[in-house]
């Protein structure tokens, strides 16, 4: 019982930190975990006990690992939003101007490995948008809804990599956090 209270202390404690940021300025974003070991124990706080205390309740008292990396990131024109979604998944929408006038969006989902830091999908969904000068929509496309693919987190330096499958849109670009996109 006190290894799961210490767990649940440490990761108060790891997101209170975040949450203020480095610098203490009030309103500032701050990133993801920044270092291997903090964004380690954090995903690894699963209330593991002592061999002799039960453990059936532990699910319920824990976040989703993924809230270590919600938030905006940017790479190339594009914008990346992650979100956290129950108690393991990791949702994500893309959106990626070409022109002022069009814009792609991909949304897709799947549980992060905390291992790895890693999370798999096979729903992603593409759309077109072309938007009219007053600023509505002219017209929507459905591209595709059976992208596949994985983003993986890097706790080390705040950074994901998007590896989409079906047309390789990010690839070569890092996403970096971003204090002010959104």
């Amino acid at each position: 019982m006190k290894k799961m209270i210490k767990a649940v202390f440490v990761s108060l404690l790891v997101l209170m930190m975040a949450a203020c940021g480095n610098n203490n300025q009030v309103g500032e974003a701050s990133p993801p975990a920044q270092t291997p070991e903090a964004a380690a124990a954090a995903l690894n706080s699963d209330g593991a006990a002592d061999s002799n205390e039960s453990n059936a309740d532990s699910d319920d008292e824990f976040q989703n690992p993924t809230m270590n990396f919600i938030g905006p990131y940017v790479a190339d024109g594009a914008e990346m939003e992650v979100s956290a979604s129950g108690k393991s998944d990791a949702e994500f929408k893309v959106t990626w101007s070409k022109e002022d006038s069009e814009v792609s969006v991909w949304t897709m989902s799947g549980e992060l490995n905390a291992d790895t830091f890693t999370v798999e999908y096979v729903n992603c969904v593409k759309k077109d948008y072309v938007y009219n000068e007053d600023g509505s929509v002219g017209s929507e496309t459905a591209v595709y809804d059976d992208g596949t693919g994985r983003i993986i987190f890097n706790p080390q330096d705040g950074t994901l990599v998007w590896e989409d499958e079906k047309e390789h849109a990010a690839d070569a670009l890092i996403f970096e956090y971003s204090y002010s996109a959104g």
